[in-house]
């Protein structure tokens, strides 16, 4: 382990000693289970720590006694941990319940957006082998058609009652126990399935926990979806804190900020497409409580970082993290935080940067163990992100640069889409963009931009803008009009889907045409 690596953990948590005992630090990250902390956070009151959805809550207290006894219900009709459940379902209480409840039957979760559809709810249900779906919203009706034929138990949540009784603690899960089957974004490529274990999802967020300075009286605020990591683990700390967590089942940038007024949120989850809005709604935030404005899931352009910081008075702190391995790197707490960079290694990780590909690998207690179906992860091994990531010679903060699969190859050329992107965004006309690779009988593939402009743009100005300060070889060779770039829930861009969108697009003679499919 290099030493580069504890002074960054230190620089996060300076509780940590000079020469930490790894082992130990990472048996501390991954000891228990969730429903295992639910229960001892309740035992020792939480009274004081709420949980809600749109503004429906309840005590820690109370929220465990109903998990136990929906737990008691479901262990009822023979939810087994052999095999794992699907929920499918918009964030509500309901949801939270389900979830917890399940975990405390050992039963692994597959979650789930409960507006997929029937083909990609068959898929990951066919995948990951259910016995279970528990849904709520149009995925009642969705699973209801899927599930016809009796292979597979339906149960919408809203008909659950609870039952009652409390489970043997002996038989509540342990840190080696699956937790979730979560599905990774699909970006680049069929999505794939990740077993979490409670460990991996517990020493995620608890060593950013320690990173972020977190405490029992935080008030966390978010709009973001349950079946994501990111959603959820603002959950999995208030579980483990007796933090208090307020949601919104829809975002909305205005309802975003009048709850973390109104809920005096000590903290705020969003990801860059929501922080877009807010800072596109507002000039200024009131929000006296608030001391950490979170950034995660997609990356956080140089331009945004900044409009945030005249918003909300205080610069956004960034981190970056995978399904596969949790959350990883992260800028300081107390420091300076530079825009477009994610900081340092979280306590606890080792990360790794490839010298000619620019690949981030890491390793650390919060990976998973490998994918389903495929060679484990032994302990020890490095899990490569597919990301490509430099660190700073002289602090050793880490950027990430773009991602291995979205590089584009032109005349032979290496082009990193985020790179012209960033460019691109500081145009007054550029609302939003992203740059593919659309393949090209002369170039291979050619340098295509997708602008949101609301009042439109002139592609040869554009041409001209990008030239001032990129290679012409980067320069887009096409620019696109659209209406909105698509994204996945958690802001990341379907690039595979503007590749076919630019495929099939018939340029106008100026080179520019409009897309509104």
């Amino acid at each position: 382990m290099a030493a580069t690596t504890v002074a960054a953990w230190r620089l996060h948590d300076p509780s940590l000693p000079a020469n930490p005992d790894l082992g130990q630090l990472r048996r501390r990250l991954r000891a228990g289970s969730l429903p295992r902390a639910l229960r001892r956070r309740a035992l020792a009151g939480g009274r004081r720590t709420t949980i809600g959805v749109d503004g429906d809550e309840v005590g820690l207290h109370q929220l465990h006694a109903q998990t136990e006894a929906l737990a008691v219900r479901l262990g009822a009709i023979g939810i087994s941990p052999e095999r794992p459940a699907l929920l499918a379902a918009p964030p509500s209480l309901d949801f939270i319940r389900c979830y917890l409840a399940l975990l405390a039957l050992r039963c692994p979760v597959v979650l789930a957006n409960p507006a997929a559809t029937a083909p990609e709810l068959a898929a990951q249900m066919s995948q990951a082998g259910v016995a279970l779906a528990l849904t709520g919203g149009q995925a009642d009706d969705t699973v209801a058609d899927l599930t016809a034929d009796g292979t597979v138990t339906h149960l919408p949540i809203a008909r659950l009652d609870a039952g009652g009784g409390s489970l043997p603690h002996q038989r509540l899960p342990r840190s080696a126990d699956v937790a979730i089957y979560a599905f990774t974004s699909g970006t680049t490529g069929a999505p794939k399935l990740a077993p979490l274990r409670h460990g991996d999802a517990q020493a995620s967020i608890r060593s950013a926990m320690a990173a972020w300075r977190w405490r029992p009286g935080d008030v966390v605020v978010h709009a973001l979806p349950m079946y994501h990591q990111h959603g959820l683990s603002a959950l999995h700390a208030a579980v483990l804190s007796g933090s208090s967590l307020h949601c919104l089942s829809k975002f909305d940038p205005e309802r975003l900020m009048q709850e973390a007024q109104r809920r005096r949120a000590s903290v705020i989850f969003a990801v860059p497409a929501m922080w877009e809005r807010v800072v596109g709604t507002h000039t200024t935030v009131d929000a006296p409580a608030l001391r950490l404005a979170i950034s995660g899931s997609a990356p956080l352009p140089a331009t945004l970082f900044e409009q945030i910081n005249d918003v909300l008075g205080m610069p956004p702190l960034e981190r970056y993290g995978t399904t596969e391995s949790g959350l990883n790197v992260s800028n300081l707490y107390d420091g300076p935080r530079r825009p477009g960079g994610v900081g340092f290694p979280l306590p606890g990780v080792e990360i790794s940067i490839h010298d000619e590909t620019g690949e981030l690998s890491v390793r650390g207690p919060q990976l998973f163990g490998g994918y389903a179906g495929r060679t484990p992860l032994a302990g020890g091994d490095w899990f490569a992100t597919g990301d490509q990531a430099e660190a700073d010679p002289a602090s050793g903060a880490v950027t990430i640069t773009g991602r291995l699969k979205d590089i584009i190859i032109t005349g032979g050329i290496n082009v990193q889409p985020r790179e012209v992107e960033d460019v691109l965004a500081g145009h007054p006309a550029v609302d939003g963009v992203a740059v593919v690779g659309v393949p090209s009988s002369r170039w291979g593939e050619e340098v295509t931009a997708f602008v949101v402009s609301t009042g439109g743009f002139d592609p040869e100005e554009l041409r001209r803008w990008t030239r001032r300060s990129l290679s012409g070889y980067k320069v887009p060779k096409r620019f696109h009009a659209i209406e909105a770039i698509p994204r996945n829930p958690t802001g990341k861009i379907l690039r595979t889907e503007l590749v076919e969108r630019g495929t099939r697009l018939v340029a106008a003679p100026d080179g520019c045409s409009l897309d509104k499919s």
